[in-house]
């Protein structure tokens, strides 16, 4: 058997990093593997998941997720923000975006069911911008 190669001495990056790189080199990962690139709970995963946010595959009864799909969620394509930070960045009340959220006005969805709102920031920006229609 050859030794192995201490890939973190050669390019003197962290182990993080050299799990990253090394992972990337894949065309499909497993949940664990996700899990720690994301640096998330399988949980989370799971729920993301169930609520189409994250694409799958289906490999007989296991699910994988694609290279393209964990590039996209690693390079954080998407900002997500919470309530509080909406409201700051529109200048108004925590109370007036859950009422826009509730309303159908702001679209915003919920890792959990009684999980903090998350909305995705193009969204609030692309409100601020042309304001909220009545």
């Amino acid at each position: 058997m050859k030794p192995r190669k201490d890939l973190t001495k050669a390019t003197k990056m962290s182990p993080r990093e050299t799990l990253m790189s090394a992972l990337m080199k894949k065309r499909l990962y497993d949940s664990k593997e996700v899990c720690e690139l994301l640096g998330i709970s399988l949980q989370t995963l799971r729920r993301a998941i169930a609520l189409k946010k994250i694409t799958t595959v289906r490999l007989g009864h296991f699910l994988r997720i694609p290279a393209s799909e964990v590039e996209r969620l690693v390079q954080g394509e998407e900002v997500l923000l919470n309530v509080k930070e909406a409201a700051e960045l529109l200048s108004i009340s925590e109370g007036a975006i859950r009422t826009l959220i509730n309303d159908g006005k702001i679209r915003a969805f919920r890792f959990a069911l009684k999980g903090a709102w998350r909305i995705a920031k193009s969204e609030v920006e692309q409100i601020a911008q042309k304001g909220i229609s009545q």
